[in-house]
């Protein structure tokens, strides 16, 4: 037993030697991930241990308050653009306003941010059915965006120790000792951050609905530019990582005319300058496809091709036409696929006489196993955004038919991320399925002929910014449509598709 105790005062002893150094890390519950980080990169650092630089107990039992600190880490947070965090920075995380989906915001300010006014939460939280704001009309990835969480680290010498005495300044001046507060300066400006991320970049989708450039609107395209036509949605097209559109006719100067009540073909340097716009792929699956048959049909697959325009919801047989059009920003991949459902028009033409098939041109067709095919290549895994542009529905009507919406809740089940909707040539509601958003139908783009029509006039266009494959900003913009030119229309306007998005049964998660 007397050996033991023995034993026991050597190691106490041996733990007590005055050439050890102890640090101690100062922070509060807010920085458990640092503190977790700072302990485990001095327990296990070799410099530090050569050195005889040691994490300070904490729990040593008997004797314990005779161990005390030589050094402190004292962390230190506040928001970037304040630049209290610190000498070296070792962590960084983002924040953004969160609301409800239907709150009909987009945009706050940083003192509304700062003082309560706004739910401030890390962008991580921010999951359906809730969206971030931008702050001062910067969003997240945007040069000066505010929200931005730094901590950081000062070292210091405890100079007194926890009974107020004044240490040896000898010992806080000795080469030693210096030597040893370089060693960690060191380990911790060349350790790697783990905690300290870059900047998240959402991805930005421009989305408007029906493209149709007939009756005069190709023309001003090529007199005056994308602006003549698209107005102030002109400069979004071009912004956006992903713009989709739904091209409503064929690119062609040949075939005849299908019997149906409206016919719509564009001339051929229509593609060239839609590329130029910032177009990224069509939808080519839609009841104006086949408006001068089988050749104008297979004349516009080659002209979009030849401008580098992806092509969804159609192709020279089903294969082709359920393949998505794949976009890929760094190691991010987006896959665009399309797909039709419209019923029999009045005038007799039924679009499933033009659904694709082995061997036969077309478009993907939900009434000849597109929706099977289509279901096929969606993925449920989170590695790929999965998009539909659908082309479907009943025409003039404010929400989605039953049908519809038994399509849309199939593929978003499947895999589909998001859902974008267009054919009733009138703005719907959205809403969340099953987590996922859907836009039921963005109503028209550019589409001369809708005046005294009752809301053919008006559309949607929405600016969508996703993060991790969740749809984080919901940017919708209202349109007023005169004759070929489309225009953005003031805020209020939104409040129709606001009412008709609350009117909708999803707008809570699981809906």
């Amino acid at each position: 037993m007397k050996i033991l105790m023995l034993l026991w005062c050597v190691l106490l002893m041996c733990s007590c030697e005055p050439d050890i150094d102890y640090i101690a890390i100062n922070g509060s519950d807010e920085h458990g991930q640092e503190i977790a980080y700072l302990e485990s990169l001095i327990q296990e650092n070799g410099e530090l241990a050569a050195v005889k630089l040691s994490l300070l107990p904490q729990d040593t039992g008997q004797g314990s308050k005779e161990i005390q600190p030589s050094l402190y880490i004292d962390i230190l947070s506040s928001w970037e653009f304040e630049g209290n965090y610190g000498e070296h920075i070792i962590s960084r995380s983002f924040y953004a306003p969160r609301i409800n989906s239907l709150a009909a915001r987009t945009n706050t300010s940083l003192e509304a941010c700062l003082d309560g006014s706004e739910n401030i939460v890390p962008v991580d939280e921010i999951t359906p059915p809730y969206l971030a704001l931008r702050v001062n009309s910067l969003a997240l990835g945007d040069d000066a965006y505010p929200l931005v969480r730094v901590v950081g680290i000062t070292l210091r010498a405890a100079e007194t120790n926890e009974s107020g005495r004044q240490l040896n300044n000898k010992r806080l001046l000795s080469k030693e000792f210096i030597g040893k507060t370089l060693v960690l300066t060191k380990v911790l400006e060349d350790s790697p951050k783990p905690l300290l991320r870059p900047m998240p970049q959402p991805l930005w989708i421009a989305s408007g609905g029906d493209l149709m450039l007939d009756r005069g609107a190709s023309d001003i395209l090529f007199r005056e530019g994308p602006k003549g036509i698209f107005g102030e949605t002109a400069k979004m097209l071009a912004s956006a990582d992903l713009t989709l559109l739904n091209l409503e006719g064929v690119i062609s100067n040949r075939g005849e005319r299908v019997p149906k009540s409206f016919n719509f073909r564009f001339v051929p340097r229509v593609a060239e300058a839609l590329k130029g716009a910032g177009v990224d792929a069509v939808l080519h699956a839609n009841n104006h496809v086949f408006d001068f048959g089988e050749t104008a049909f297979l004349d516009s697959l080659s002209y979009l091709k030849d401008a580098d325009i992806g092509i969804v919801g159609a192709g020279h047989d089903d294969d082709e036409a359920s393949a998505p059009f794949v976009f890929r920003r760094g190691n991010e991949v987006c896959r665009v696929f399309g797909i039709a459902s419209f019923p029999r028009e009045r005038n007799g033409w039924d679009g499933v006489s033009a659904a694709a098939g082995p061997g036969r041109p077309g478009m993907l067709h939900s009434g000849r196993g597109g929706k099977e095919k289509l279901i096929g290549h969606l993925s449920s895994e989170k590695d790929t955004l999965d998009i539909v542009l659908f082309h479907g529905g009943v025409e003039w009507s404010t929400r989605p038919d039953a049908a519809t919406r038994t399509l849309y809740t199939d593929l978003v089940a499947a895999g589909a991320d998001l859902v974008i909707g267009s054919h009733p040539h009138i703005v719907q509601g959205f809403e969340w399925v099953n987590n996922k958003p859907v836009f039921w139908s963005l109503g028209n783009y550019v589409f001369g002929g809708m005046e005294n029509t009752e809301g053919g006039e008006e559309g949607l266009f929405i600016h969508l910014g996703f993060l991790d494959n969740r749809l984080l900003y919901l940017e919708p913009y209202a349109l007023i449509l005169t004759h070929t030119r489309t225009n953005v229309a003031p805020p209020e306007n939104l409040r129709t598709f606001y009412n008709r998005s609350r009117a909708l049964p999803g707008h809570a998660p699981g809906g």
